[in-house]
């Protein structure tokens, strides 16, 4: 008897693969906008420290 026919697989019903899917979906989403408001503060930071030590032009 090979190996893998003693392991017991679950695989969840359609409908919790569904609900699965969609917390992903859910999760993939809060990283976007939460990269992309990290984007929007590291822009707000630069802007602000140019202005705090502006190089002067030579």
């Amino acid at each position: 008897m090979p190996i893998l026919e003693t392991f017991k697989l679950v695989i969840p019903s359609s409908g919790e693969q569904q609900k699965i899917a969609h917390c992903l979906s859910s999760l993939d989403e809060v990283i976007g906008l939460e990269s992309h408001k990290l984007d929007t503060l590291k822009n707000l930071k630069k802007g602000l420290m140019q202005q705090l030590f502006p190089q002067e032009v030579a």
